[in-house]
């Protein structure tokens, strides 16, 4: 069982407009997906395509959370939910219609979501199934720094992807690994490099599993491992890290090697931005750019 516990779950809401995004302008959306949000639910949502057992656990509330749990019943998506106060946020991304070659990334605008309720985290942490707990994304408004190292703490090994004070935490607490992007890593440490990676695994014993988009992507432990990404046609990236943490995850836990279970996730999160997003994610086609992914010589 992986355990996405996701401090900040979100409805998502994904309009595909008439036209390319011009500030100021009158658009149409010709197309429109609400679903359950939140990086622990796409990576629940890759573990399941593969196969694997997940669960999606988090607080959520009002008629945005009652929408919520709908729309993971719905997909028949496993949870462990706790009723909080306020409502659960709304996130959208808007896609550009027109030629796909000149869409780029999508707009995003993410609400912040209700402030953090210690009360509801601390009803739903001993909920909690066993398995591997990931514990994925932004951290809920006005989270102290002590209580999210303190739930850290009290889990066994989380791996973590998150961001900024998350990121730090996961380090201090010592998680299993840490998924970030180059970006977040050099917010972290003040490089995104490799060897930066490298430096932080050897003072802390945390791996990192660094994202380089397009690129591919890289496993810094007590070996490295780096695998470049396949050339494909992005359609809609959004989720595609969250995806790939999930089928690498899933990889380790029945057993296959660091880079087999790499390569194996770099191509589930190239065939999500190619196909569109998690909920147009086949894992058909992940195994498909698997063969087309290139292991390079571990450093």
């Amino acid at each position: 069982m992986i355990v996405a516990l996701t401090p900040n779950l979100s409805l998502d809401r994904t309009m595909t407009l008439d036209r390319s995004l011009v500030p100021g302008q009158l658009h149409r959306v010709t197309g429109l997906t609400v679903a359950a949000g939140g990086k622990g639910v796409n990576l629940a949502r890759a573990v399941r395509a593969f196969g694997g057992q997940s669960c999606v656990a988090g607080v959520v509330g009002g008629f945005n959370g009652q929408h919520f749990r709908a729309l993971l019943e719905a997909e028949g998506l496993g949870s462990v939910l706790e009723d909080g106060e306020g409502e659960t946020r709304e996130c959208q991304a808007l896609l550009s219609g027109g030629d796909p070659g000149e869409r780029g990334h999508p707009t995003e605008i993410n609400e912040a979501g209700p402030p953090y309720q210690p009360e509801a985290v601390a009803r739903l942490l001993p909920r909690l199934p066993q398995g591997q707990v990931v514990v994925c994304g932004s951290l809920a408004p006005n989270t102290p720094g002590t209580a999210f190292l303190d739930m850290l703490r009290g889990l066994d090994r989380p791996a973590v992807d998150s961001s900024g004070a998350g990121l730090e935490a996961a380090v201090q607490a010592g998680a299993s690994l840490i998924k970030p992007n180059e970006h977040e890593l050099e917010a972290l440490t003040g490089s995104g490099t490799l060897d930066s990676a490298r430096e932080l695994y050897g003072r802390s014993g945390v791996q990192v599993l660094l994202t380089r988009g397009a690129h591919g992507a890289a496993l810094i432990g007590e070996e490295v491992w780096e695998v470049e990404a396949p050339q494909i046609e992005v359609k809609n990236p959004v989720g595609s890290g969250d995806t790939l943490l999930g089928t690498f995850l899933w990889a380790r836990q029945g057993g296959q090697s660091m880079p087999d279970a790499l390569r194996l996730a770099v191509a589930a999160g190239s065939a999500n931005a190619m196909l569109g997003g998690p909920l147009k994610f086949r894992v058909e086609v992940a195994r498909e750019l698997a063969a087309q992914t290139r292991l390079l010589t571990p450093a």
